[in-house]
C-alpha cells in the first residue's frame, strides 16, 4: 500500500515537473519570437523593495525611494532607478534659483522602456538648458493622481511651469471608477465620484496600501518573492501579463466600454469621462496659480487608424474649448506629427507600443520651439521682480 502511494505521488510530481517545464518552454517561445508584450526574465537578485508600489496614501502608487529596477523586454533593456523623493530622475533639491519645469504623466512621460537619456525631458532639458523634473509614473497612473501628486508633493518643489504629458490612451479610462474597479481592482486607488454637488474623492480597496510599517515590510517580502520568478522563469511574466489583460478587457465589458484594442482616447470617451478631466484640470490649473501650463497630446496607433478612417476626433475640440477658460495654458498635439511615417513601429516598440528614443525626439524637438518656453520666462522675470522689490 505505501509503494503504491509513492508510485503515485512519484507520477504526480513528474506530471507537474512536465507541466511546468512546457509551460517555460512555451512562455519563452511566446516572448522571444512572437513578440508577446510580456517581461523577461533579467536573471538579476531582486532587492525586497519594489520599483512601483501603492505606498503613498494620496495618489497611490508611486516608486519606493532609491529603489532599482532592471527592465527587460524582447525590444529593449533598460534599468530604471528612483531618487530620494521617489521620482525616477537624477537628484533634485526643493529649491532652486533656476528656471526649473515640472513634469507629469504616466508611462510615456517616465520613460517606459527608456534609457534617462532617451526621455523626452532629459531631451529638453539638454535641448533648453532649463531643468525639467519628471514626476511621470507607470505604475497604472491617471489624470486624478497626478493632480494629487501636483498639488501635495511636487508643487513644493520650487518651478516656474507645468507639461501634462496626456495618453488618451489609457487616461481616461484610467479615472473612471467602472473600469477602475473591475481592471485594477487589486490595486489602491483614488477615485473621483460625481456628486450633485461636484466631484468627492474617494480611495478603493484601502487594504493595500502599503504605507504602514508592518504593512511595508509584509508586501516587500511577498512582492521581493514573486520578483524571483519574474527575473527567472518566463511563465511567470506571461501568466501576469494574461492576468492584467483579462482585467482589463472584464473592466471594458462591465463599463460598455470598447476594449483597449479598439479604443482611440481621441474619439471614444464619454461625457463623464470629459467633464471628470474637465474638473481635474480646473484643480490643477487653479493650483499651478499664474504658471504657464502647457498640455501635450501624445497619440497611439489606433488613434492613426481612426484618423486615416476619417472618424471624428472630438478631443482636439474639447481640449481646446477647455483651456480657452484658462490664461497662460496651451497644447501641443502629436498626432499629426507621429501619424506621418506608414511604418509606425519607427515610433513605437513593436512589443509593448511605447515610444522608440527616435518619437522621444520628435516630441521634444516639438516641444522645444512651442511658446510655452516664453510664457515661463516672463513668469521667472515676473518672480525674479517680485522677490527684488521685497
Amino acid at each position: 500500500m505505501l509503494n503504491n502511494i509513492k508510485a503515485v505521488l512519484k507520477n504526480l510530481l513528474l506530471i507537474l515537473i512536465s507541466l511546468l517545464v512546457t509551460l517555460e518552454i512555451f512562455s519563452a517561445l511566446a516572448t522571444r519570437l512572437f513578440n508577446l508584450p510580456a517581461n523577461l526574465p533579467n536573471y538579476k537578485i531582486p532587492a525586497f523593495k519594489p520599483f512601483w508600489s501603492d505606498i503613498n496614501p494620496i495618489w497611490g502608487v508611486w516608486h519606493e525611494p532609491n529603489s532599482r529596477y532592471d527592465h527587460v523586454r524582447k525590444c529593449y533593456r533598460a534599468v530604471y532607478t528612483a531618487n530620494s523623493h521617489g521620482m525616477r530622475d537624477q537628484e533634485r533639491g526643493i529649491d532652486s534659483r533656476e528656471k526649473r519645469v515640472i513634469v507629469l504623466g504616466d508611462s510615456f512621460t517616465e520613460g517606459f522602456g527608456l534609457k534617462n537619456e532617451d526621455r523626452w525631458t532629459n531631451m529638453l532639458e539638454k535641448t533648453t538648458g532649463i531643468a525639467h523634473l519628471n514626476f511621470g509614473n507607470a505604475g497604472i497612473f491617471g489624470p486624478t493622481q497626478y493632480m494629487l501628486l501636483y498639488k501635495n508633493f511636487a508643487k513644493k518643489f520650487k518651478h516656474d511651469g507645468i507639461i501634462i504629458g496626456l495618453f488618451p490612451g489609457n487616461d481616461f479610462l484610467d479615472d473612471s471608477p467602472k473600469f477602475g474597479h473591475s481592471a485594477f481592482g487589486h490595486r489602491y486607488r483614488p477615485y473621483l465620484a460625481e456628486t450633485s454637488n461636484g466631484y468627492k474623492l474617494y480611495y478603493f480597496n484601502e487594504s493595500e496600501l502599503g504605507d504602514a510599517p508592518e504593512r511595508q515590510k509584509s508586501k516587500s517580502f511577498s512582492r521581493g518573492t514573486r520578483q524571483v520568478f519574474r527575473n527567472f522563469t518566463h511563465s511567470v511574466n506571461v501568466i501576469e501579463y494574461a492576468i492584467g489583460l483579462v482585467r482589463q478587457w472584464s473592466g471594458a465589458q462591465i463599463h460598455g466600454r470598447k476594449f483597449i484594442f479598439n479604443y482611440s482616447g481621441y474619439a471614444d470617451y464619454s461625457d463623464s469621462d470629459w467633464k471628470r478631466f474637465s474638473y481635474i484640470f480646473g484643480q490643477l490649473r487653479k493650483s499651478a496659480g499664474k504658471r504657464p501650463i502647457l498640455i501635450v497630446l501624445i497619440p497611439r496607433p489606433g488613434d492613426f487608424l481612426y484618423m486615416r478612417q476619417g472618424k471624428a476626433l472630438k478631443l482636439q475640440r474639447d481640449l481646446n474649448e477647455l483651456i480657452s477658460q484658462y490664461s497662460n495654458t496651451s497644447m501641443i498635439d502629436l498626432l499629426p506629427i507621429l501619424s506621418k511615417p506608414e511604418d509606425w513601429t519607427r515610433y513605437y516598440q513593436i512589443c509593448d507600443g511605447h515610444w522608440t528614443p527616435l518619437a522621444n525626439r520628435l516630441a521634444a524637438n516639438e516641444i522645444a520651439t512651442s511658446k510655452f518656453y516664453q510664457a515661463l520666462q516672463a513668469f521667472y522675470l515676473n518672480q525674479i521682480k517680485a522677490t527684488q522689490s521685497k
